[in-house]
């Protein structure tokens, strides 16, 4: 895999060229670790100019995911590995002097799951561009079976109440709006909101919960209503070159979970060539009103079992270190000069059966221009 990914970066430096287009190639690898999975994701973007007001964009990426077996109220889960593979790309154009639209799309595949995305946005830039306002849309289609279960069988799922199929669906419809402010010289206003819209299997066919004496498949809802708001403030300090940023978000849905998340950044400028960043975010939330650890009786809350850990009720903390540097401090020259090395290094702290959890980020970009 790793000498698939030299060649698409290849390829599209090849294609790059021969366009003469200005652009940048990203190339990026992280790495997840906490008590019971450890996720490696090798990336890889680009993005290039077309004419003079268009920009393309593209990724790749694979997900090698090791854990133990999703069935995790089972006594003898053991460890599997799987590996996701994602694409998507990008087109946006500048058709006003003051409006920009653009449309994406994306499509992931692994052994027992499959989604596709299409969404398209605009932006709108008002009072001498201090202000831009976006709006956005997309459709997701999932389709899930249990296709990395063990066994001579591939089980079957419940896809409505009385029905079982090898595999089931999931529609997602989203709407994003955004506003960014331009206050002061040194101060940004922004404001966002998300909702989306899902329908159908929203399980996993793997998960199994406790209730009363025997092991029960997971069960949710059909239907789900998520919405977040969020806020933040980037304030600049030129005698320092110092920027912090101070964000919070508060997320809902219909299963009643209600979570909060304020987080801080501090940026600094370090010279021509270098910047550092320290950032610090909290995380807390209610669980799922059908959420249990364990059920009195199999008949669960309203007929509905989970035992998905992202539904209970939990707390964490996010520490992060980042450290961005220039080609040209290390003495390179010419394109490389202007190369981008970043690293980013996080400390997770949650107090749900998952664990601490480790990430770090190691990512180069490099610019063309001609």
């Amino acid at each position: 895999m790793r000498l698939q990914l030299i060649a698409a970066a290849v390829a599209v430096c090849a294609v790059t060229f021969a366009a003469r287009a200005d652009g940048t190639l990203s190339m990026r690898g992280v790495y997840y670790k906490e008590r019971a999975t450890r996720v490696t994701q090798p990336m890889l973007d680009g993005a290039f100019e077309v004419g003079p007001k268009g920009l393309l964009t593209a990724h790749l990426l694979v997900d090698s995911i090791t854990s133990a077996s999703a069935s995790s109220g089972a006594a003898d889960a053991v460890a599997f590995n799987e590996k996701r593979y994602e694409v998507g790309a990008g087109y946006a154009r500048q058709v006003l002097p003051t409006l920009r639209i653009g449309a994406n799309g994306k499509y992931s595949t692994e052994s027992d799951y499959t989604s596709s995305y299409i969404g398209a946005r605009a932006e709108l830039e008002l009072a001498q561009k201090n202000l831009v306002l976006g709006v956005g849309g997309g459709i997701t289609e999932d389709e899930i079976s249990a296709g990395a279960a063990q066994g001579p069988a591939v089980p079957t799922l419940a896809c409505e109440p009385g029905q079982s199929l090898p595999s089931c669906t999931l529609s997602t419809y989203s709407l994003f709006l955004s506003a960014s402010q331009i206050l002061s010289k040194n101060d940004v206003l922004g404001l966002s909101y998300d909702m989306s819209a899902l329908r159908g299997f929203t399980s996993n066919p793997y998960r199994l919960a406790i209730a009363g004496n025997q092991f029960l498949p997971e069960h949710h809802p059909e239907e789900r209503l998520r919405q977040a708001a969020a806020i933040s403030l980037r304030h600049y300090i030129p005698r320092s070159a110092t920027a912090v940023i101070a964000a919070y978000r508060h997320y809902r849905d219909d299963w009643d979970v209600r979570a909060h998340t304020p987080e801080v950044r501090v940026v600094q400028q370090i010279g021509d060539d270098a910047e550092a960043a320290l950032r610090y975010r909290f995380h807390t939330q209610t669980a799922a009103y059908f959420y249990r650890g364990r059920y009195a009786d199999t008949m669960g809350i309203d007929g509905f079992v989970s035992d998905d850990v992202k539904l209970s009720a939990f707390r964490s903390h996010t520490i992060e270190a980042k450290l961005g540097v220039l080609g040209r401090m290390f003495g390179l020259e010419n394109r490389w000069a202007g190369a981008r090395f970043e690293g980013i290094l996080q400390y997770v702290l949650q107090d749900n059966r998952f664990g601490n959890a480790i990430v770090a980020h190691l990512a180069l970009t490099l610019p063309f221009e001609y």
